[in-house]
C-alpha cells in the first residue's frame, strides 16, 4: 500500500506544480490597454523649421468615423471633423513627439499609422536620421507611405480632402493610384541603403478646385511628380508630365495614356498603356559606358477624336510607332535631366551593372559619382496596342471623311 500512496503523492505535487505554472505564464492581460485610454496616429507630417523639427499628428476620433453629420478633413480641431491634429516643435522627431504626448490624454499609438508626409526644406537636408527613431520602435509601422509635400507637411494634413474621412487616408489612395510599389518606410530606407540605385517618392500638393465664381472652396490634395533623391537627399523634383513617362522606365507607371496627333488634322488619338516591362542592359568599355533600356508595353486605344480610321492594319501600326516616338522622346528628356542636373540614379543604371557585371562595378564604383552623367541612355520601346474599343472607325465622322492614310 505505501508505493501506491507515493504515486499519489507524486501526482498532487504534479498537478500543483502545473497550476502554479499556467499561474505565471497565462498572467492575464497585465498589460492590457483599452481603447478609451488610446489615441490612434493615421498620419504624421515632418518640418524643419529653423534648427527646430515640427512634428504634426493627426489623430482620429472614432466617435465622429463613419456619422452622418461628418463632413472629412478641414481644420481638424472642431465639431464634426474626424480627426484632431496635434503640432509641436523641438530639437529631433522624438523630442517633438514627447512635447505632443504631453497634450494629449491618451497614449499616442503608432500602428496605425498610414503615412508619413515629408516636407520639401526637411527632406532636401536628408531624411535618413529622420527614419531611425522610426526603425527602432517595433509599434511603427515600416508599411507607412512616404510622400514629399510642396510647402508644409501640417498644411497638407489640414486639407479639407472631402471625398474622403480625413487627408491621411486621401494621401494613401493617390499613391496607390500613381505608382505600382508606393514607396514605403522600407522601400525607401532599402534604396537608400542599396548601391546602384537612388530613392524616388510622389510629391503632393494643396489645390482648390472648382469654378471661380465658387466662394467656398474646398482644399484637396494632388499628385505633382516626382521627387527624385541622391542617397538621402532630395536633389529635384520632376514634373508631372515627365514623371509620368519616368515611373514607364522604371516598371513603375501605374497607367500612362499618351496622346498622339493624326497625319493630318486636328485633334488626338490616346493610347492608354496598360502593361510594361522594362529591361536595361549595359555596355561597359573601359570607362565607356552605355545602357540600353528595353522596353515591352502593352495598352488600349481610350479616345479618338480625329477623323484618322485606326481599324485599318497599317494605320494601327502606324499608331504604335507614333507611340514609340513619344516614348523615346519624352522618356530620354526625363533621363537626361536626372543625369545632368539632379544627378540621381532613380532608374537603377548602377544596380543594372552590379547584376550583369559585379567584377566591372567593383572597378568602377569609385568613379561612378562622376561617370553616372556620362553614361549614354538609349531608349528601347516596343508598343503593341491590342484593343481599339468597339467602335473600330471614328465615331460621329462622316465615311467620306475618315482619312485611311
Amino acid at each position: 500500500m505505501k508505493p501506491t500512496s507515493n504515486t499519489q503523492q507524486i501526482r498532487k505535487a504534479a498537478v500543483l506544480c502545473c497550476l502554479l505554472l499556467c499561474s505565471i505564464l497565462l498572467g492575464g492581460c497585465w498589460d492590457r490597454r483599452e481603447v478609451n485610454d488610446v489615441a490612434f496616429v493615421m498620419g504624421t507630417g515632418l518640418d524643419k523649421e529653423g534648427d527646430q523639427y515640427r512634428v504634426t499628428m493627426q489623430i482620429a476620433l472614432p466617435g465622429q468615423l463613419g456619422s452622418s453629420g461628418s463632413t472629412g478633413g478641414g481644420g481638424g480641431t472642431s465639431g464634426t471633423k474626424s480627426y484632431y491634429l496635434e503640432s509641436k516643435t523641438g530639437p529631433s522627431f522624438r523630442g517633438a513627439s514627447t512635447e505632443e504626448q504631453r497634450e494629449v490624454s491618451r497614449t499616442l499609438n503608432y500602428s496605425h499609422r498610414r503615412v508619413l508626409l515629408l516636407g520639401e526644406t526637411l527632406a532636401r537636408e536628408g531624411i535618413s536620421k529622420m527614419m531611425d527613431v522610426i526603425a527602432r520602435i517595433p509599434q511603427n509601422r515600416l508599411s507607412s507611405l512616404v510622400v514629399i509635400t510642396k510647402g508644409s507637411a501640417m498644411e497638407m494634413l489640414q486639407a479639407d480632402a472631402p471625398i474622403e474621412q480625413y487627408p491621411a487616408e486621401m494621401v494613401r489612395e493617390l499613391n496607390f493610384s500613381y505608382m505600382k510599389k508606393p514607396r514605403s518606410v522600407k522601400l525607401l530606407m532599402n534604396s537608400v541603403l542599396l548601391e546602384g540605385i537612388d530613392p524616388v517618392v510622389p510629391v503632393m500638393s494643396l489645390v482648390k478646385n472648382g469654378p471661380d465664381s465658387l466662394k467656398d472652396k474646398k482644399t484637396n490634395i494632388q499628385v505633382d511628380g516626382l521627387a527624385v533623391f541622391r542617397q538621402d537627399r532630395l536633389t529635384g523634383i520632376i514634373d508631372n508630365h515627365l514623371s509620368r513617362f519616368l515611373l514607364l522606365g522604371m516598371e513603375q507607371a501605374k497607367e500612362t495614356e499618351i496622346f498622339i496627333p493624326p497625319p493630318k488634322g486636328r485633334g488626338y488619338i490616346s493610347v492608354h498603356l496598360i502593361e510594361n516591362k522594362v529591361h536595361i542592359e549595359p555596355f561597359i568599355r573601359g570607362d565607356e559606358i552605355r545602357m540600353t533600356v528595353h522596353m515591352n508595353c502593352n495598352g488600349n486605344v481610350k479616345e479618338n477624336e480625329t477623323s484618322f480610321d485606326i481599324s485599318r492594319e497599317e494605320n494601327l501600326k502606324w499608331l504604335e510607332q507614333q507611340t514609340v516616338e513619344e516614348i523615346k522622346r519624352e522618356l530620354g528628356e526625363a533621363v537626361h535631366v536626372i543625369q545632368q542636373k539632379y544627378h540621381s540614379d532613380v532608374l537603377g543604371l548602377g544596380r543594372a551593372i552590379i547584376t550583369n557585371h559585379p567584377d566591372e562595378w567593383k572597378r568602377i564604383k569609385p568613379q561612378w559619382e562622376q561617370l553616372y552623367p556620362k553614361v549614354e541612355v538609349t531608349i528601347d520601346p516596343v508598343v503593341h496596342i491590342e484593343n481599339i474599343g468597339a467602335v473600330t472607325k471614328p465615331f460621329g465622322v462622316k465615311k467620306e471623311q475618315i482619312q485611311n492614310e
